[in-house]
C-alpha cells in the first residue's frame, strides 16, 4: 500500500518491450539497479511498470539490446499535474479549501454529551450556552477543568464528569447518582411512616412485616384509610400505655379494585388520504442559516413532513460546521366519512386494550372485563367496570416531633382537667 502511494507521488509508466533480445533488456536493468514491477509475458512482448525517473535511462540499453518500447499508460501525480496546467483556478481552489479546512480546525463544531440519564442533553446545552460554551468557539477558549467544576456545581447529582477536546469535538462524560432518579419512595429514608389505601378495594392479602396491622383480609378499605400503622405503644403491667414508639411500617397488601371506563367518538370523522404526490427538499444549514433548494411552483395545501439531518464530518472527531439535510413531503386530501358498525366497534376495543395495556404496565392484574359497546347513528358509546388486583399499600411519612408537640395532646388535657377539678 504505502509503495503504491510513493509511486502514485512520484509518477509511473507502463510500457510494451519489443525486439531482438528483450531477456537482455532485463538484465541490464536488473545491473543498473532499475526497478521494474507488474511484468507481464505477452507471448513475444513483454510488458511491465516503472518509475518516471528509471524511464529516462533507457534509451541507451535499447540501443544496445536492439529493443523497441511503446509508452502504453501514464499513472502518477506529475502526469495530473501536466494535464491540467492551464486550470489555475483549479489548482488554487484545492489550495484554498485545504486552508479553510485548517482553519476550521481551530473550532469547536461538535459538543457530545454521553452518560447522561436524568439531565437531558438540550438542559446541558443551554447551560453550557449560559457559560458561553457554544458550537463555533475557538478551541484555545475552551477550559475543561472550568466546565468540569461548573457542571458539579450547578448539579450536585453529577458524581463524575470528564471533558475533553478531540478534533473538532468537545466530549463531555458523566456520571449520575442513581439514588437521585429512583422512585421518592426508594429515596426515602428508612424513617417512621404508616401504611395506607392508596385506592378503595376489598382487601385479598395482607403481609406485615413491620409495623401494627390495622385491617385484615376481607375488610372492605376506602381511600386513604390507615391499614398498617407504625405507632408502636408501649405498655406497663398493668396494661397501660407507657409511651409510644414510632417505626417504619413495611409490608405488602393486595385488594381487589374497580376501574370506572368510559369512552366515546363520534362515527363521522375526517381522515387523511394520501394522493401520492411527493416533493422532496435538500438544504444545506451553516451556524444557523440554511440554504434550501426546493421548487417554488409545488407547494401543498395539507402534507406531512419527514425531516432527516446529517452533520458533516472528515473523521470520527472532525465535525464541519455544515450540516446537510432533507425533507420529505407527502400530500394528503382530507374527506370525512362514517365509520360501520364493525370499524366503530374494532376502534373501540383497540381503545379498551390500550387502556388495560397501561394498568398492567403499572403492576395491575385484571380480574375481570365487564365493558359494554353500544353504537348508535350518530357515535359509538363504551362504559363499564374493570375488576382488577392490585397493591394498595401507600407509605406516608410520621413527624414524631410534631404528634407530640401537637396542641391537644393527653398531657395537656390533663393538665386542664386536674386544674379544673380544684382543690
Amino acid at each position: 500500500m504505502l509503495k503504491s502511494l510513493i509511486h502514485l507521488f512520484w509518477g509511473y509508466v507502463r510500457i510494451r518491450l519489443t525486439g531482438y533480445s528483450p531477456e537482455r533488456f532485463l538484465n541490464l536493468c536488473r545491473s543498473r539497479r532499475i526497478l521494474i514491477w507488474d511484468l507481464q509475458n505477452r507471448g513475444i512482448t513483454y510488458e511491465m511498470c516503472m518509475s518516471v525517473a528509471d524511464f529516462r535511462k533507457l534509451r541507451p540499453m535499447l540501443r544496445k539490446t536492439h529493443c523497441r518500447m511503446i509508452l502504453l499508460e501514464r499513472h502518477g501525480l506529475p502526469f495530473f499535474l501536466y494535464r491540467y496546467r492551464k486550470r489555475k483556478m483549479f489548482f488554487a481552489g484545492i489550495v484554498l479549501a485545504g486552508f479553510i479546512l485548517y482553519g476550521l480546525s481551530f473550532f469547536i463544531w461538535n459538543i457530545h454529551i454521553e452518560g447522561n440519564v436524568s439531565l437531558s442533553t438540550e438542559v446541558l446545552l443551554q447551560y453550557l450556552e449560559e457559560e458561553n460554551v457554544v458550537h463555533g468557539m475557538w478551541k484555545k477558549d475552551v477550559d475543561c477543568e472550568a466546565i468540569r467544576t461548573g457542571l458539579r456545581i450547578q448539579y450536585p447529582d453529577i458524581v463524575w464528569v470528564s471533558a475533553e477536546i478531540r478534533g473538532t469535538r468537545l466530549i463531555i462524560r458523566m456520571k449520575e447518582n442513581r439514588d437521585s432518579f429512583e422512585p421518592e419512595e426508594e429515596q426515602a429514608e428508612k424513617g417512621p411512616q404508616d401504611l395506607v389505601a392508596s385506592k378503595a378495594g376489598t382487601l385479598t392479602s395482607v403481609l406485615v412485616r413491620s409495623g401494627v396491622p390495622v385491617a385484615a383480609a376481607g375488610e372492605t378499605v376506602e381511600e386513604g384509610q390507615l391499614l398498617v400503622s407504625g405507632t408502636l405503644d408501649i405498655l406497663d403491667d398493668g396494661g397501660n400505655v407507657v409511651r409510644q414508639e414510632y417505626i417504619h411500617s413495611d409490608g405488602t397488601i393486595y385488594a381487589e379494585t374497580t376501574y370506572a371506563y368510559e369512552d366515546s367518538f363520534l362515527l363521522s370523522h375526517e381522515e387523511q388520504i394520501y394522493t401520492g404526490r411527493k416533493r422532496r427538499t435538500f438544504y444545506l444549514e451553516a451556524n444557523g442559516h440554511r440554504l434550501s433548494l426546493e421548487n417554488p411552483f409545488q407547494t401543498f395545501q395539507n402534507s406531512s413532513t419527514i425531516k432527516k439531518e446529517y452533520p458533516l464530518h472528515l473523521t470520527e472527531n472532525f465535525y464541519l460546521p455544515l450540516i446537510f439535510g432533507s425533507t420529505l413531503n407527502e400530500e394528503y386530501e382530507i374527506q370525512v366519512r362514517s365509520y360501520t358498525k364493525e370499524e366503530a366497534q374494532k376502534l373501540a376495543q383497540e381503545h379498551l386494550k390500550e387502556f388495560l395495556k397501561n394498568l398492567r404496565e403499572k403492576g395491575v392484574q385484571i380480574i375481570k372485563n365487564d365493558v359494554k359497546i353500544r353504537t348508535t347513528a350518530f357515535d359509538c358509546q363504551v362504559s363499564g367496570t374493570i375488576y382488577a388486583l392490585e397493591e394498595i399499600g401507600k407509605p406516608v411519612p410520621l413527624n414524631p416531633e410534631a404528634m407530640e408537640t401537637e396542641p391537644g395532646s393527653s398531657s395537656e388535657e390533663e393538665t386542664a382537667l386536674e386544674s379544673q377539678a380544684g382543690p
